[in-house]
């Protein structure tokens, strides 16, 4: 089994290949997907853009050029600059810090962002807003849990700082539950993936490693239950053995964190030993939002495998591999340094 250090690299350089394999099938079908043949290689995008947003208006966006092969979205943006935010705050999770990186993101001509997170820090550039106020109230997509990864890998040894964490990163820009409770469980199965190796999934089987995380996630908060509810739906179908293209289909493939969390995770269920292969499923079978499914897949995976089990190509082959690299060893250190102070709960009904 990897060291735990790499396994941190696993999981952030994982969550990127899976980000950039995914990233040129934004927003396509399933079928358009599969014309095209198996997606096993890095890709140009045809319609993935980055924005510059040079005035507070989401009006003003200005297209840059069409993303490149191995180059991610925002999603492994924010997850890099979540990752500094607790090395520079020396550990603690600071909203504060947290909203400022937002509002330095949307600066730095985001990459496909979701809107939840880009009217957030559009408000939050402003000055109009504290970070508390500036969530969209109905926000439900995915984009917390496809940035969280750092905290499962940070706060592992500490569930109440963890889900502290993984939730109130959330807030600063999704006002729904769904959208925290996705972020919770993706940081959890973080946590759970770091001392286990493949063979042995976390909860003993795979079955049970999806019902352990619907579990945490109803007993977080009453509010998350009908994502639990679709977590369930997801175990349901592994411990039935439906055919992947199948089970993929019935969870859903849109953004919204109750479909794309739970693709995700099955696929990481489906083939647990193969690294490659959830990746490929996530990548393959889904469409819709792919680059963050495949993102997700690829960081839970990344911290089940460790960098070692990732292709060699893919690791050569994403964009800024070394900068990722050494953000995860710095925070590997950190977290083995004793930067994870005692904190609070919050209350969360």
């Amino acid at each position: 089994m990897a060291n735990q250090e790499e396994k941190f690299v696993g999981c952030l350089l994982g969550a990127a290949i899976g980000n950039a394999l995914g990233m040129p099938l934004e927003g396509k079908t399933r079928e358009e997907i599969a014309a095209l043949g198996p997606q096993r290689d890095f890709a140009a995008a045809e319609q993935t853009h980055s924005l510059l947003l040079p005035l507070a208006e989401i009006g003003e966006t200005e297209a840059g050029e069409p993303l490149g092969p191995g180059q991610w979205t925002s999603d492994t943006q924010l997850m890099l600059a979540l990752a500094e935010t607790l090395i520079e705050e020396g550990g603690l999770f600071v909203p504060e810090a947290w909203a400022h990186k937002l509002v330095r993101w949307v600066n730095e001509e985001p990459r496909a962002p979701g809107l939840s997170t880009l009217q957030a820090a559009l408000q939050l550039r402003t000055g109009a807003v504290i970070w508390e106020e500036a969530a969209d109230p109905e926000g439900a997509g995915c984009g917390p849990a496809a940035r969280v990864a750092p905290i499962g890998l940070f706060y592992s040894q500490n569930a109440d700082l963890r889900r502290y964490g993984a939730i109130t990163q959330a807030q600063v820009t999704h006002g729904h539950p769904d959208a925290r409770a996705a972020a919770l469980v993706l940081a959890e199965a973080v946590a759970l993936a770091l001392p286990t190796s493949p063979a042995e999934l976390p909860a003993g089987s795979p079955e049970g490693f999806l019902g352990t995380l619907a579990d945490i996630a109803l007993e977080e908060s009453p509010a998350f239950a009908e994502f639990a509810r679709c977590l369930k739906l997801a175990q349901t179908l592994l411990a039935d053995n439906v055919e992947t293209e199948t089970a993929i289909r019935v969870l859903g493939v849109s953004g919204w964190a109750r479909e794309a969390v739970p693709s995700a995770l099955y696929c990481v269920a489906r083939t647990p030993a193969d690294f490659e292969a959830i990746l490929y499923h996530a990548v393959n079978l889904t469409g819709g939002a792919a680059a963050s499914i495949a993102a997700m897949a690829g960081a839970v995976a990344g911290a089940l495998h460790g960098v070692t089990a990732i292709p060699e190509r893919w690791r050569d082959g994403v964009e800024d591999a070394p900068r990722i690299e050494a953000i995860a060893r710095v925070l590997f250190a950190a977290a083995q340094n004793g930067l994870q102070p005692d904190g609070n709960r919050r209350e969360d009904g």
